[in-house]
């Protein structure tokens, strides 16, 4: 007969599982929880680095840091006074590079320079633009439209900018010299003469100066009929599309409807040349929309040159008074704390024309008595030489009248 084998009980072992499991039901408990935890707060950490991380990339990757344009401040409603500065300001507009810009009244260092990634540029300053960034505003203009686009350049900022230094510095000194009134009696009086002797001497060395303000003005003038002659009817210089010429153009004449607005030069372009202001308002509408918000009156009294004399109270914050008056309260505690000790000082040792003074009353007992115990002794001494005897029918000394009185 076949023997039945006895299989192992396997139910015996699960209440030994389950006896393990259930002595530590709370540790296993707390552990799942603190996995709970963790895991639900580790979206929110993600989420949170990668905010973070699309600022950075932000900053950083996408938006190119901006370029530092070290320019002359508005002045006379206009962003600058200087053609080289809204040339350079207009260009990077026109080209949509990022820039920010550093107002620099005062300087002796030529205006405008550039500073980008740590390096400064002070010459040729669209060219450091195209190769940083990798623009070209006259990529689409033939050798030949380039040739005479630099022309004419050369023509404005070397002979057409000296007759306009000329109408500010010497034939209109008294308005320009204006702009150095916010200054202290001495600069503002001695300033404008040095920066009028500098531009003298440049005008000399350009040899236009050495011509008389007539012939000055007749040089400019023509300077003004030629540009007005090529720019015709067209919307820019050189065609439907801006280009280099047309910043360097709009900086200088500008420059005279705003600042010389009285000159010979300004009366010319608003009564013959009246396409050279309509090309100057395209360019506002088109680059400078916010004109007028950047040469404002309170912009202009905000960066106009101020004297170093001045002397201004700062005003407490709220957070800053208690500190104030603890401070006040401190001082004014040791001040009477010293008033007091010099007050003791003066009673315990007072001096009048040089010499001590009385003793306290303190110390007068003590003389008194010593001058009654002198006296007594000195009618003692009289009083036995009275009572003397007297030998040989001669009378004992007589008592020393003086000493005694003394």
């Amino acid at each position: 007969m076949a023997t039945e084998v006895e299989s192992p009980p396997v139910e015996s072992e699960q209440p030994e599982v389950k006896s393990e499991e259930a002595e530590k039901p709370e540790e296993n408990h707390v552990e799942e929880k603190q996995d709970d935890t963790a895991n639900e707060n580790k979206p929110e950490e993600a989420e949170a680095n990668a905010v973070a991380e699309g600022e950075k990339q932000e900053e950083n990757g996408s938006l190119p840091p901006k370029v530092l344009l070290y320019q002359h401040p508005p002045w006379n409603f206009i962003p600058s006074p200087l053609p080289a500065c809204i040339k350079v300001e207009t260009y990077c507009r026109m080209m949509k590079i990022p820039y920010e810009n550093v107002y620099k009244a005062g300087t002796d260092q030529k205006l405008p320079y550039l500073e980008y990634q740590g390096e400064t540029k002070k010459h040729n300053l669209l060219g450091f633009l195209n190769s940083k960034f990798e623009v070209d505003a006259d990529a689409n203009l033939s050798e030949k439209d380039k040739a005479c686009s630099r022309a004419f350049q050369c023509m404005a900022e070397e002979n057409t900018f000296w007759s306009l230094m000329y109408y500010r510095w010497v034939d209109n000194f008294s308005e320009t010299k204006k702009y150095f009134k916010g200054l202290d009696v001495v600069r503002k009086n001695v300033r404008p003469k040095l920066d009028q002797g500098k531009c003298v001497k440049c005008l000399e060395a350009h040899e236009i100066g050495k011509h008389n303000k007539e012939e000055i003005y007749a040089i400019g003038e023509k300077d003004l009929r030629a540009m007005s002659a090529f720019l015709d009817d067209k919307e820019f210089f050189m065609g439907s599309d801006p280009s280099t010429i047309d910043c360097t153009m709009f900086g200088l004449l500008s420059c005279l409807l705003h600042t010389a607005e009285s000159s010979p030069l300004a009366k010319v372009i608003k009564e013959d040349l009246k396409n050279l202001g309509d090309f100057c308002d395209r360019m506002k509408l088109n680059f400078w929309l916010d004109w007028n918000e950047l040469c404002s009156e309170e912009q202009v009294e905000e960066t106009r040159p101020k004297s170093r004399l001045s002397v201004k109270k700062k005003k407490r914050t709220k957070s800053q008074e208690p500190a104030a008056e603890a401070k006040e309260g401190e001082t004014s505690g040791e001040k009477e704390g010293e008033k007091k000790e010099g007050e003791e000082n003066k009673e315990e040792t007072p001096a009048v024309n040089g010499e001590p003074a009385e003793e306290t009353p303190a110390e007068e007992p003590k003389e008194q008595a010593e001058g009654e115990k002198e006296e007594a002794k000195e009618s003692e001494e009289k009083k036995e030489d009275a009572e003397a005897p007297v030998e040989n029918g001669e009378g004992g000394d007589a008592p020393k009248t003086e000493e005694a009185q003394e």
